[in-house]
């Protein structure tokens, strides 16, 4: 069975992508049998008539990984907005059952599955009476989590939200990774203060011109 783990984020625009990239790339450096799985991703671009799966063509060339990119997506909307608003718009509406059996069949190819999240761990996939957001992706494959966040004004406000929140969820969170990262006295202080009261561990800090990240996967995988 596949190991797999979630990387959710203190909003849009963080680094996710990047992260995951740079998490795929070392996996498959250390000849880890690893895929990266976007379920859904919005602000997709359509050239030459077909559609361009920017952030999982993203992470192919920055990691090197092979994988058809038609099935590392579930759901690929072309406007930038927020899932739900994108799947009514182009009236493409989000299925859990796809998710599910997308993953499986990356399950049965590799022993690692490498999850990105679209947004935050707040982004809502559908319009509901009950809406469903990204913590029902993350409980229904059963897996655990990793919040990225940025490291500049306001990352304490957010980064604590968002751990209180996916707490309050009973989410697992393996660790945090810090993006973005330039050496300034307020990031220091705000990645020192984070590690010190959110209880939560440092996988990482990634520097802003970072091409590697130095991180630890047995921390990730439990290995």
């Amino acid at each position: 069975m596949s190991k797999s783990i979630f990387i959710t984020g203190t909003g849009t625009d963080i680094g996710k992508t990047y992260v995951s990239a740079l998490i795929i790339k070392k996996m498959i450096q250390e000849n880890m049998n690893a895929c990266y799985f976007k379920p859904v991703l919005s602000g997709a671009e359509k050239k030459d008539g077909k559609i361009y799966a920017g952030d999982i063509e993203y992470v192919k060339e920055i990691s090197g990984l092979k994988e058809d990119t038609n099935n590392m997506g579930s759901f690929i909307y072309e406007y930038p907005a927020s899932p739900h608003l994108s799947a009514k718009l182009e009236n493409k509406p989000f299925n859990m059952e796809k998710v599910v059996q997308d993953y499986h069949k990356l399950a049965e190819k590799y022993n690692y599955i490498l999850i990105e999240g679209a947004g935050g761990i707040f982004c809502p996939f559908t319009d509901d009476f009950e809406p469903v957001y990204t913590q029902e992706i993350i409980k229904t494959l059963n897996t655990s989590c990793i919040l990225v966040s940025n490291t500049a004004l306001g990352a304490i406000n957010n980064i604590m939200l968002s751990i209180y929140y996916m707490k309050d969820k009973q989410i697992d969170i393996k660790g945090l990774i810090f993006n973005g990262y330039k050496d300034s006295l307020i990031e220091q202080e705000n990645i020192q203060f984070i590690t010190k009261h959110s209880g939560i561990k440092l996988l990482a800090v990634v520097n802003y011109k970072d091409n590697n990240i130095n991180i630890d996967l047995k921390n990730i995988f439990g290995e």
